[in-house]
């Protein structure tokens, strides 16, 4: 049985609300019912006392404002076991968001992982580390107790942060990686363009849960009006406003229906353009909704919009071409390789809200085989990046690239 050594500074807690966002254990837990004994490394920043007075003066702005997940006090670590898989958070102190930790809170880092894998005689044959800062310079010190595993790293869209934490020794660092995954094209393309070529990549995509997709295609397209769906936060990033911008350039008419999901500051704003706009016959918004209620929704409408930036991946758009929704995403922003431009959805440039229009309009004039063509590649699409076949495309590129 091969041994799976994953670290990563985002994993979900094991908590009623559940905090964190749980790419990482999906890929995990999947590899445990492949047979691999798997354990987790979960490193949860810790600051100084006054950022967490703050925080819980202002919780909910921020969340509202930024979409992120905000702590309000400070994490003391635990071990545990969740589906399988074997987790230990360990507390690491930075005095500063955005910054790097210092070599002392590393190395303490480093000796409590190879304690608690000595304890139950764990030998990983594989590490991997999802996210730089400080993944890149702890997995190479393992490297130095682990001899024979293979190291790797994934990028998650985030080369800036790499390059803003280790400067001028993040090349040495890298240099002790044996792979690197990277989730989208575009973050391989920047990665090789402003910190080195590498010379054994793979793409790691995320998947869905099997029974997300639909069993059967709900979608006709013989409404005689689109219906047009947005699902995620409302936050600045993901333009929602711009949605309702390319709407009203698309359809003067207003011969649509807009439904959004979801919750955030700008929220507010759409409520108000409803409002002032007499758009209550075409906009309704649901707030945040369960996620059963989701798939509802997306087969009940034609089309899923969100045109965000800063999207490493973008799990919702995958979700919303299973139920069989002709998906528009944004270009060159996590899911170029997923979705190709007029086969099984559309790329539109971030915020771009005239191009939106525009594709609107592509979408409005296609006759309806064309639309169902469309909704049925996508789906088709959605079956080849279940849980399952996504963590076994990982982990199969991960022995595949391990060769010498």
């Amino acid at each position: 049985m091969k041994k799976i050594l994953l670290l990563t500074t985002i994993y979900p807690l094991p908590t009623k609300d559940n905090k964190g966002t749980a790419v990482c254990h999906f890929f995990a837990r999947e590899w445990v019912k492949m047979g691999y004994r798997v354990r987790v490394i979960h490193f949860q920043t810790v600051f100084p006392l006054p950022f967490y007075w703050l925080a819980r003066m202002n919780r909910k702005l921020i969340a509202a404002k930024t979409g992120a997940v905000v702590y309000t006090q400070r994490d003391k670590g635990e071990i545990y076991e969740s589906e399988g898989v074997e987790i230990n958070r360990i507390p690491l102190f930075k005095p500063i968001p955005h910054g790097g930790y210092s070599k002392k809170t590393i190395r303490k880092a480093v000796e409590k992982i190879v304690a608690w894998n000595g304890e139950s005689g764990f030998v990983p044959d594989i590490i991997v580390g999802h996210f730089p800062n400080p993944q890149i310079e702890i997995v190479g010190m393992l490297k130095d107790v682990y001899a024979k595993a293979t190291m790797g790293i994934v990028m998650h869209g985030d080369v800036e942060i790499a390059k803003k934490v280790y400067g001028k020794k993040l090349l040495s660092l890298c240099e002790k990686i044996d792979i690197w995954g990277f989730r989208n094209k575009t973050v391989q393309e920047q990665f090789e363009r402003e910190v080195m070529k590498v010379n054994k990549p793979f793409i790691c995509y995320s998947g869905i849960p099997e029974d997300y997709i639909t069993e059967k295609n709900t979608h006709t397209f013989t409404g005689g009006k689109l219906k047009f769906i947005y699902v995620g936060e409302m936050i600045e990033r993901k333009y929602p406003v711009a949605v309702l911008d390319a709407l009203k350039k698309a359809f003067p008419e207003r011969n649509y229906q807009m439904t959004y999901v979801g919750a955030g500051q700008l929220l507010g704003t759409i409520k108000d353009r409803i409002a002032t706009e007499g758009l209550q016959q075409q906009v309704a918004t649901l707030g945040k909704i369960p996620r059963d209620s989701i798939k509802e929704q997306y087969d009940q409408a034609d089309c899923m919009v969100m045109i965000s930036r800063g999207e490493a991946y973008g799990l919702v758009y995958l979700e919303a071409m299973a139920r069989g929704c002709i998906t528009i995403a944004s270009k060159r922003e996590g899911f170029d390789g997923v979705i190709v431009d007029g086969e099984n959805g559309f790329l539109c440039k971030a915020g771009d809200s005239d191009e939106l229009a525009q594709i609107m309009k592509r979408i409005s004039e296609m006759s309806v085989e064309e639309k169902k063509q469309i909704s049925e590649k996508a789906i088709e699409t959605a079956k080849s990046l279940t849980d399952f076949k996504a963590a076994k495309l990982y982990i199969d590129d991960v022995i595949r690239l391990s060769v010498k």
